[in-house]
Parts: C-alpha cells; sequence; structure tokens
C-alpha cells in the first residue's frame, strides 16, 4: 500500500526521535543535549547551529569519533590548553592584559584516515565582526601548529534548508537502520533501481514499501540522492548506492 507520508517539515517527534534535551543554562548559555555515538554518548552543545553540525558529524562516514569544545587556545602563550588545572593556570599568566586571549572551538574530529580537524560553528548572518575574524586566524596559526585544520561552518538560517531537514532525518534512521532493514527488502530496492535513478513516490509505491524507510536506506547505502540541494520528499530523485556513503559528507557544503 503506497504512504501518503512525505518528509520536509521538522516535528516536535522528531526532536524526540533524535535525542535532543535542553539542559540548565550554563553562563547565560541555553544547554542543548543530544546522543553521539561517535563522541562516546550524551554531549552538550550551545546552540541549535551546533546540534546540527553534531549530527553531520554523527552521520559522516569519514569521521571516526568527536568531542564538543575540546580545547581552548590561549593566545597569550601560544598553546592548547586541555585540562582545567590548564586552563587556570593560563588565566593567572594572564592576568592584567588586556583584550580577547583565549578561544574555544566548538569541535575537534579524527578521522578515518586520522587527520585532525577542528570546527567553528557559525549561523549565517552571524559570522562575526572583524575583529572576531582576526582572532580567529591567530588560533588558526596555533592549532594548525598542533597538528590539526581549522574550518568554519556556517548553518543556513532558514529551517527548511534541505541540508538542516536531511541531517535531522538521517541521524536517527541511522541508529535504527538495522530494526527496519532487512536482505529481501534491500535486495528489492536494488532490483528496482537496477535500471537508473527513480523518484522517490514511484520506488515506494512499485514495491510497496513506506516513505519512513527511505532515510534509513540511504544512512546505511543502499540509496543514493543528493542530500546536500534536495529535501527527503516525494519528489527525491534516488540512486542505488551500493554501499557507498559519499552522499552523507554534508560538512564541506558549509565551509565558509
Amino acid at each position: 500500500m503506497r504512504s501518503s507520508t512525505s518528509y520536509g517539515v521538522r516535528s516536535r517527534k522528531l526532536g524526540s526521535n533524535a535525542g535532543v534535551r535542553i539542559t540548565a543554562r550554563t553562563f547565560g548559555k541555553a544547554r542543548i543535549g543530544t546522543y553521539a555515538e561517535k563522541a562516546s554518548g550524551h554531549i552538550t552543545v550551545e546552540s541549535e547551529p551546533e546540534r546540527i553540525v553534531a549530527h553531520m558529524l554523527c552521520i559522516d562516514p569519514r569521521v571516526r569519533s568527536f568531542k564538543p569544545q575540546p580545547f581552548t587556545v590561549d593566545l597569550h602563550s601560544k598553546r592548547l590548553l586541555y585540562t582545567r588545572e590548564e586552563i587556570v593556570e593560563g588565566r593567572k599568566a594572564r592576568k592584567g592584559l588586556a583584550g580577547s586571549l583565549t578561544y574555544t572551538p566548538d569541535f575537534a574530529t579524527v578521522q578515518i584516515d586520522g587527520l585532525q580537524y577542528v570546527y567553528e560553528v557559525k549561523i549565517e548572518g552571524y559570522e562575526g565582526d572583524g575583529s572576531y575574524q582576526e582572532k580567529i586566524e591567530r588560533a588558526r596559526e596555533v592549532i594548525e601548529a598542533y597538528g590539526y585544520s581549522l574550518f568554519t561552518v556556517v548553518v543556513p538560517a532558514d529551517e527548511r534548508h534541505p541540508l538542516l531537514i536531511n541531517t535531522q532525518l538521517l541521524k536517527p534512521a541511522l541508529t535504527r537502520a538495522q530494526e527496519y532493514l532487512t536482505p529481501d527488502l534491500v535486495n528489492r530496492v536494488e532490483r528496482y533501481c537496477e535500471s537508473g535513478p527513480v523518484l522517490q513516490r514511484d520506488l515506494c509505491a512499485d514495491i510497496q514499501i513506506s516513505t519512513s524507510l527511505i532515510p534509513p536506506l540511504l544512512a546505511i547505502g543502499v540509496l543514493r540522492a543528493n542530500m546536500a540541494h534536495h529535501r527527503i520528499h516525494n519528489s527525491l530523485e534516488l540512486s542505488a548506492a551500493f554501499g557507498d556513503l559519499s552522499h552523507l559528507c554534508l560538512i564541506e557544503e558549509l565551509r565558509s
């Protein structure tokens, strides 16, 4: 039976499925909790854009692990501070000095190939003024000396942007994929797509599967689609992926 369900509108249920919870405020900033297996479980971030990026890192097949607020950059001593003790000592050493002398990135990742990346997350329209950009460049010099590459990612302000919608569907789908996808179902989908790209509505109607199975099929590489520019929706063009997960590499779309 053909399902009338379509994707593209975020709901309260979706937020719940993604494991999102608001935690206590810290120094005036709202804290958002979410679950990330690659970050060893429950993590806390400071904004909705950071949550989106955390979920992108969860589904990105190139990311082995990641950590929120992994260290503080001491711009005075030009070193990275990893522990509370180091941060306290650095604060004492900077006592009496003027200006902004520390910077804390939002995420650090370890890639499958061993490379280490650091991400600064901003929202579109609030990328920071000239003095802020200058501080980022000073921090970049220190961070890169420690073997990391620093990137700024700008999350779209439009909540209906395909990157935002798709990420919030794919992240929980990846966790639940094995519950819903059987070898028989996978074979049926791959056979249907053998002749070339198909529309989501036709695939679901012709082999009689629910549209709710499309995110899991995309998440584990049975299907592929342009996730950066088109929402998971009845009109989405799908192709057989045969295990290829490159369509889940989305964070480059946000690099400024």
